[in-house]
């Protein structure tokens, strides 16, 4: 360990093992270790690079660590095959995810610095098959169209604007988890209306409390079910200056 010492760690592993009851998430202690060594990797490299501004040890485990776990019933209901994590930031939630899922990962963030500590945590932890790309979505989606079986996406963008992003990167019967703070009705209404325009289907809703207050988050599960109705992916840019919906 770097920053997190051996008490800490092995405090945080407690609690997390106390969340994963709470929540009820399949994910084993070996698992819950790695994902705190990921944590510790990040917290490291914050001294140098700004990765995070969730300092507290106690409040990173919830923030980064369950935050991206509790995702993980909506991964396991993806059909086998690849995760996308658009705008990963630190690795979260990809990371996490694929550490429990055993899933072929690629994250990509536009910022390189970023991308840059991603794939030294992906070897520091020995993540076979996982990478990270420093690239736009837009661009990034031309070249790899149907390629991925679930594709994640956090606080990146209004809802309109992921479903354009995430649509052709997803094989027929792929599935887009969302997560969310406290979206508007007119986001979700606008985000619903997009994403049938770009070939999906809303498949569930859900929502939980993460503990201590730290926050609340609604989940968005979308499965493509047909192709879009428009040509994606747009122009680079088109999506944030003129959304779908």
């Amino acid at each position: 360990m770097f920053v997190l010492t051996d008490e800490q760690a092995s405090q945080m592993l407690g609690r997390l093992i106390s969340y994963r009851k709470d929540y009820s998430l399949k994910v084993s202690d070996e698992s819950l270790r790695v994902c705190i060594k990921h944590l510790d990797l990040v917290l490291e490299a914050n001294k140098t690079t700004n990765l995070t501004r969730i300092l507290n040890v106690d409040d990173a485990a919830v923030l980064h660590i369950l935050d991206s776990l509790v995702l993980l019933p909506y991964i396991d209901k993806a059909p086998e095959g690849a995760l996308l994590d658009m705008g990963t930031g630190a690795g979260f939630p990809g990371i996490p995810l694929t550490i429990a899922s055993g899933r072929k990962a690629t994250y990509i963030d536009s910022v390189g610095k970023k991308v840059d500590a991603v794939n030294s945590f992906v070897s520091a932890l020995r993540l076979k098959h996982a990478y990270a790309v420093h690239d736009r979505l837009e661009e990034y989606a031309r070249s790899h169209k149907k390629q991925f079986s679930v594709v994640t996406a956090r606080a990146l963008a209004p809802l309109p604007v992921l479903v354009e992003y995430a649509s052709p990167f997803l094989k027929d019967g792929g599935l887009f988890v969302i997560t969310k703070g406290n979206p508007s009705d007119e986001e979700f209404q606008s985000g619903i209306a997009a994403a049938k325009i770009c070939g999906f289907t809303t498949l569930m809703t859900d929502d939980l409390d993460l503990p201590n207050g730290l926050g609340h988050r609604e989940f968005i599960i979308l499965k493509k079910t047909r192709h879009a109705s428009v040509s994606l992916p747009r122009a680079n840019g088109m999506a944030k200056k003129n959304p779908l919906a």
